[in-house]
């Protein structure tokens, strides 16, 4: 380690003299100037400037001076700087902040005559109010036998099981080892069952090995924990993700334009819904229904509205452009089956699963009539032209008409058990159009519902079809590969299409009904003349099957979907590709965590160029925003989950709204591109490093440039930021690492230990420990701020993409370039377990905060919630742990796991025989479970 500094610039006769100065003001009782003085003691880069600064500190006389030394002397770790407090008889003021003084400096006799009280009150008072940086070296002083004992008394006191709920990792083991090498053995049960697993197990294996055995009622509980007590902790974890959602763009089922052909809005399978604009391309909005595959879209005659439909029965209206919710309509008992859209826009009828008719208000989601039906599922519906009745399909095959009005019956067809495939119904003879699943299709009197044709020349099972009322036009697609054309006015085919070897899967017809447009199974389009059925066009359009089309209402554009999540736009009858709306999302390239009223939001940025949000809660996409960039490559979520800032392949920086997409500025003066970016959690501003090495900070939401940091000699890789925004660390390809005090010079920590690119960073949630990684075989671990080498853990051969702090502070997650998740243990420094995480790099490990999980994303265009390995103290569970891990029991792979499940059950059934807690019923209660149900 070295400090970078400017002083030589200055000259060495200047500097001492500025030195001497100081050295003046610390004799005038100047506390300012005796930090100066003593960082200039520990680190100056002049050896008589720092002799002059020893010289002074060697002479103190003030309390108030020797307070704030004493003070450097724990923080800083020095030597140089111990030694002089030392040999003189430095000794703080306050006696809680002396007796911790004397502790850490090894002074254990003077501070047994200071502190004589075997619990040493004074120096649990002192330990307690220390800052982590100073406990830590308090602990670290605790691995001497003797001093541990010292701190185990204290921290133990007078009520060691209330004392134990507040013990940090560290903490539990100068008590779990100072127990077990004075054979404390009664204390040691007590804090058993509060303990973290590890230690506990060690604990209990002391206890087992030493022959003692509790009194009274204790001795069954013993026996039976002894009984199921593993030979070492395994840390066991759930051998799959809690949760995985796919990046890519799920299967489009649904297109359809808005009716004055500016929008086109896409229904996908998994109940996604995109709403463009037609003439840009634009991605107007994103959003999730919740509904199931989506099969209804409509959109409103003035566009401000989009009604959508999916087969777990749910209506959603949402509003245009921000995609909020409006309205929605959900009955269990009668869950929607179909819909269709008056033609006014204002209202909607729904035929649900018992057969009912429904008239919904289409701006306010008001039932406006709900009339049961026909006994069967409504599977089609169509309503008539002057919108004064409605012809309702259903699963059994009967067809029936309604008044809109008032639900009143006018006819009804009995079926035969061949459910109704499509209605179509016009005005100009009032004739409804039946297509059946396996029938021949039929014409009935729309008055009446008596068959006015049966129309023949169609054989198998419909795969699609096409119906122009207007033109009085059907277009019915078989699984025999087979696409026919008849004109409502003839019993005949007016043309037979032959696929060969092809399958059409979707098909539509120009509103003039002069050209048909099918798609087929292996991807390829076609454009037929109608009724002549003449190939005018056909072109490959997909490599999976075309799953949708639709025509633009002025007849000039297919829109069709592929089974890779492409939706693109073409030119009639000439085939070009004018638009490709969307494509497959690819890998996820960053990665970020949101946090809102709604609950955690998963922010991801995709190779397409655009960030993804989706629900922690179950998965689902809430929000896509088009982030203007062909590719993103680092985004950040301020900490109050306002802004996102984002860059990507090309030299940009843009800020962002979260919460409605907008972009709120664009960073100038940037010519190189950005490697990764970070929010400094106490002011409005975000930080940028990329390949010109140079640190800047930015103002938000502004996006103007407010300041530089140089030091680094190659490309910055990684980047991090402390929880209380003290400094900032970056790590480069010139091997080094370096901390950043946020005091506005352009002065750094430089950490030189690696051999090779730094590719990755992290620092501990309490803001004391730095790790970082590259391809050099260790995880190197340093304490903060001052940067001083904490360990090394050896690693998994790879270069680590990304790198994370357990919430607990107890582990570090780390990802590779071969897909592989690697969790390591920070007491001991060891790798618990690796596990294949994606299929490609992981590209993001983020910890979700409060909770035991992670989320990792990959170039496969995964995301998955991984819950991390067992650690944390017993005393810091709840009863869902236990009902967890009794979960687990069950559903591990291997007896091993399951051994350790069983433990850790067996461990808080006793922890919790005194508590009670609502929680689900179990079918096997524990030995301490009492269970009133009802």
């Amino acid at each position: 380690m070295k400090i970078a500094s400017t002083f030589p610039v200055i000259g060495p006769l200047f500097y001492r003299r500025s030195v001497k100065v100081i050295a003046g003001a610390v004799k005038k009782g100047d506390l300012q100037a005796v930090r100066e003085l003593s960082a200039i003691a520990r680190a100056g880069p002049d050896a008589p400037a720092r002799a002059i600064a020893f010289g002074a500190l060697d002479t103190l006389s003030s309390q108030d001076v020797i307070d704030v030394f004493c003070g450097e002397v724990l923080l800083q770790e020095d030597p140089a700087l111990e030694k002089i407090a030392t040999s003189r008889g430095y000794l703080p003021s306050e006696p809680g902040f002396a007796a911790l003084f004397l502790y850490i400096t090894g002074q254990d006799e003077a501070l047994c005559r200071f502190d004589p009280d075997s619990h040493h009150p004074m120096l649990s008072r002192g330990y307690a109010a220390a800052p982590d940086g100073i406990k830590a070296r308090a602990l670290h002083r605790a691995s001497d036998t003797r001093m541990g004992r010292i701190l185990a008394h204290a921290l133990i006191g007078t009520d060691p099981v209330r004392a134990a709920g507040t013990w940090s990792y560290g903490e539990w083991e100068t008590v779990i080892s100072s127990l077990t090498d004075r054979g404390g053995w009664d204390v040691l049960w007590l804090l058993v069952v509060s303990a973290p697993p590890s230690l506990a197990v060690a604990a209990l294996n002391a206890m087992k090995v030493a022959g003692w055995r509790p009194g009274g009622d204790g001795m069954q509980v013993f026996r039976e924990l002894v009984r199921e007590l593993p030979e070492a902790w395994a840390y066991p974890a759930p051998e799959k993700p809690l949760l995985s959602m796919g990046n890519q763009d799920s299967q489009c089922l649904i297109l359809a334009f808005s009716r004055d052909g500016t929008l086109l809005a896409s229904g996908d399978c998994d109940g996604r819904i995109a709403i463009w604009q037609r003439s840009s391309a634009r991605l107007i909005t994103s959003l999730t229904t919740n509904a199931g595959s989506i099969g209804f879209l409509a959109f409103a005659a003035d566009n401000s509205y989009l009604v959508s439909g999916g087969n777990n029965g749910k209506l959603t209206c949402s509003g245009i452009p921000l995609g909020n919710t409006i309205w929605s309509y959900a009955d269990e008992s009668h869950p929607v089956s179909c819909a269709a859209m008056l033609g006014n826009g204002e209202e909607l009828i729904a035929g649900d699963d018992r057969g009912g008719m429904i008239r919904i208000g289409c701006r306010t989601g008001k039932t406006l009539l709900a009339v049961p039906g026909h006994p069967s599922k409504v599977t089609s519906l169509s309503p008539a032209p002057d919108e004064k009745s409605i012809a309702f399909g259903h699963a059994d095959g009967t067809t029936r008409c309604r008044d809109i009005l008032t639900g009143g019956e006018r006819w009804t067809v009995p079926g035969t058990g061949d459910a109704v495939r499509a209605l179509a119904r016009t005005g100009q003879d009032d004739q409804v159009y039946v297509v059946y699943e396996r029938s021949l299709p039929v014409l009935r009197d729309g008055g009446t519902g008596v068959p006015v044709r049966t129309y023949t020349g169609f054989s198998g099972h419909p795969a699609c079809h096409a119906i122009s009322a207007e033109n009085s036009l059907a277009a019915i697609g078989s699984d025999d590969h087979v696409l026919r054309l008849w004109n409502w006015q003839e019993k005949n085919p007016a043309t037979e299409i032959p696929f060969y070897n092809r399958l059409p899967t979707c098909c539509t017809l120009t509103p003039d009904g002069k050209l048909a447009a099918a798609g087929c199974n292996e991807g390829t389009i076609y454009y037929f003349s109608v009724p002549e059925g003449r190939r005018i066009k056909g072109f490959r359009g997909y490599r999976q099957a075309v799953t949708a089309c639709a025509i633009s209402p002025d007849g000039k554009i297919l829109a069709t979907a592929g089974g890779d999540g492409t939706v693109t736009l073409r030119g009639i009858p000439s085939g070009e590709l004018l638009r490709t709306l969307t494509s497959p999302a690819g890998a996820v390239t960053a990665l970020a965590l949101t946090s809102g009223s709604g609950g955690t939001g998963i922010v991801a940025g995709t190779a397409d160029g655009r960030v993804r949000i989706f629900s922690q809660k179950d998965g689902t996409l809430v929000r896509s925003i088009d982030v203007y960039t062909p590719s993103v490559r680092a985004l950040a979520v301020s900490p109050d989950g306002i802004y996102l800032a984002c860059a990507g392949k090309d030299p940009s920086l843009r800020i962002w709204e979260l919460a409605e997409g907008g972009l709120v500025a664009t960073c100038e003066t940037l010519t190189t591109t950005v490697r990764c970016l970070a929010f400094l959690p106490d002011t409005a501003a975000c930080i940028s490093c990329g390949w010109d090495g140079v640190v800047r900070i930015w103002d938000v939401p502004g996006g103007k440039l407010t300041g530089t940091l140089s030091g680094h000699s190659s490309i910055i890789t990684c980047c991090c930021v402390d929880p209380r925004g003290r400094l900032l660390v970056t790590g480069s390809n010139d091997t080094t690492l370096r901390i950043w005090q946020r005091t506005g010079e352009n002065k750094s920590v430089v950490l030189e230990e690696a051999k090779h690119e730094v590719s990755a960073c992290a620092i501990s949630p309490d803001g004391t420990l730095l790790a970082a990684a590259g391809t050099d075989p260790v995880l190197r671990l340093y304490h903060l701020p001052e940067g001083t080498a904490a360990g090394t853990i050896p690693q998994i051969p790879g270069r680590p993409t990304a790198l994370v702090f357990t919430d607990d502070g107890l582990a570090i997650a780390a990802g590779y370039d071969h897909g592989t998740l690697a969790f390591y243990a920070l007491h001991g420094h060891f790798l618990i377990r690796a596990l294949p995480a994606h299929a490609g790099a992981v590209t993001g490990i983020v910890s979700i905060r409060g909770e035991d999980c992670i989320v990792t994303s990959g170039t496969d265009g995964m995301i998955h919630i991984f819950r991390v390995p067992f650690m944390r103290p017993l005393s810091q569970t709840t009863l869902a742990d236990l009902a967890f891990a009794r979960e687990q029991e069950t559903a591990t792979g291997t007896d091993a796991m399951a051994e350790q499940w069983r433990f850790l059950c067996h461990l808080l059934s006793i922890r919790f025989q005194n508590e009670i807690e609502l929680c689900p019923v179990y079918r096997d209660a524990g030995v301490y479970d009492i269970q009133i149900v009802g």
